[in-house]
């Protein structure tokens, strides 16, 4: 349940640090090559939002990426939710052992509400606004099942780690899920390069690896995790707008970046806690 004090520290709270930053040339994994996660309980905020599948061996298939910043509030990517029709049987399958399978006694949620960013497809760019809030059915019953949002702007070279279950470089989605650490690139960086998508200083960031670590197909709404590691406290600082495939071809990934966002999700976390209570709608996104 949201409450003021835990909207308080959304907007107020957790500053994160401008001194966490490391030379980008140290890292070397690709998300769609591969270091699989096998700490145990790592991750435990990250989401597979899946669709419907036409087979009997696996009727639902990883679709998108999201993150739990509230134990029934997830955030993903806006074109992830564009065909309402689709969002209606999305399952949402919350990270229990860093697997894409719904296993037999799994906690499987479903879409109770959602908002999409109201200037999305309205406004070039599209990856600007490419930000949505969904409010699950009910909550995620795990504690930790959360992850704080970032309130400051990271500076250039601060390294961030991406997780997701996208396409791998045998071109199939992976059955594990996968990290890798990359890189904040300038502004003028990020719009030298081929991105996908187009991209707005300010509301976007853009990350590489010096050998083209990225998210590939199926990785949008996947997030972007600063790790502090003074106070071993990780902040969700971007979801992921861009999908580049082939892969291999590209190494720049843009993200919405949250921390431009912030009235948009407290508008949204607050009318979700408005209607839970019955109470009148202040605002009309």
């Amino acid at each position: 349940m949201l409450n003021s004090a835990i909207l308080m520290m959304f907007l107020y709270s957790n500053f994160v640090s401008l001194t966490d930053v490391e030379d980008s040339t140290e890292f070397q994994e690709k998300i769609y090559k591969g270091k699989d996660v096998t700490r145990k309980g790592a991750y435990p905020y990250f989401c597979s939002i899946q669709i419907p599948n036409d087979s009997d061996v696996r009727p639902y298939e990883h679709y998108c990426g999201g993150v739990l910043v509230e134990r029934n509030i997830m955030l993903t990517a806006a074109h992830c939710l564009i065909n309402a029709s689709l969002v209606s049987q999305f399952h949402i399958l919350p990270n229990y052992r860093h697997s894409r399978l719904i296993g037999k006694n799994d906690p499987i949620f479903k879409v109770k509400n959602y908002v999409i960013h109201p200037d999305f497809l309205k406004q070039r760019p599209m990856s600007m606004y490419d930000i949505a809030v969904v409010q699950l059915d009910r909550p995620d019953t795990r504690t930790n099942a959360r992850l704080q949002l970032a309130s400051r702007r990271l500076p250039v070279d601060t390294k961030v780690k991406i997780i997701g279950f996208g396409i791998t470089e045998n071109t199939y989605l992976s059955e594990v899920l996968k990290e890798a650490t990359v890189i904040i690139k300038d502004d003028k960086k990020c719009l030298d390069e081929k991105t996908g998508f187009e991209y707005a200083p300010i509301y976007n960031f853009c990350t590489q690896n010096s050998v083209g670590a990225g998210g590939c197909y199926r990785d949008a709404g996947d997030p972007a995790i600063w790790e502090d590691s003074r106070s071993n406290i990780s902040y969700l600082y971007g979801v992921l707008s861009s999908e580049q495939t082939p892969c291999r071809k590209f190494h720049t990934d843009v993200f919405v970046n949250i921390f431009a966002h912030f009235k948009f999700l407290n508008d949204v976390f607050i009318q979700f806690s408005r209607d839970q209570f019955g109470c009148p709608k202040p605002f009309n996104y």
